[in-house]
């Protein structure tokens, strides 16, 4: 790793390890690299601690590798905000974290453009989870819609439900856009219950492809207090 990467500084909300509780990689060990900065504000937000930089601490690359590998085995890196394609020079701590074997996912909230991560050499080695906020957020009219046809096939678009407008928007989008990624429903926390998730996909059947469409589950807020950190 060269000096110009190892010494690239980030402000850095927590750093920890636990279980993947959303994507593809639910139920699997990883670290969590949380960063600080967040250019959205949903009505929602469960990490508000980290739209700024009040808890920030600043860490090089080669800080954040040290603390990546003291995790020991786990090979999953979970990089989420705030925002964490909204900080500068991401794409050096990208480079590193998968030039020493990680798998990076990467939880962004939809308002980002990736394609130029996607372009990345290193690309393979990256999962984009990539949400769509919908009228409940507060939020939709930020969203890069580009995004959606750009998902690849191991990537998730994410849909988090807090209202009927907001089933009727997530339907409205994957008829236009017929995502080819896997598509991932979760409910606002305390506000929509999962079932009601289910029933409604029962309900489109016929109207849209269900095989890649999935229910989910925060499931770091059933295993621990739903507010808990560093979990």
């Amino acid at each position: 790793m060269n000096k110009d990467i190892s010494e690239t500084e980030f402000s850095v909300n927590e750093i920890f390890a636990s279980v993947n509780g959303e994507g593809t990689l639910s139920g699997e060990l990883a670290v969590f690299i949380r960063l600080c900065g967040c250019n959205l504000r949903c009505s929602y937000c469960d990490t508000k601690y980290a739209w700024d930089f009040a808890d920030e601490r600043i860490m090089t690359v080669s800080e954040i590798l040290e603390k990546v590998k003291s995790y020991g085995s786990i090979r999953n890196v979970t990089l989420t905000g705030g925002e964490p394609l909204y900080r500068k020079n991401v794409k050096k701590l990208l480079e590193a974290l998968t030039s020493h074997g990680y798998l990076v996912n990467i939880e962004t909230n939809g308002s980002m453009n990736i394609l130029p991560y996607l372009e990345l050499p290193f690309a393979s080695e990256l999962i984009f989870c990539c949400d769509y906020k919908l009228p409940s957020s507060g939020e939709e009219g930020k969203m890069h819609l580009n995004n959606i046809s750009a998902l690849r096939e191991n990537d998730v678009l994410k849909f988090v439900i807090g209202s009927e407008d907001d089933f009727a928007k997530t339907l409205e989008i994957l008829k236009a856009y017929r995502p080819n990624c896997h598509v991932y429903l979760s409910a606002v926390f305390g506000k929509v219950e999962p079932k009601e998730i289910v029933e409604k996909l029962l309900s489109w059947t016929e109207k849209v492809r269900t095989d890649r469409i999935r229910v989910q589950l925060q499931l770091h807020k059933y295993i621990w207090a739903p507010n808990l950190r560093g979990v």
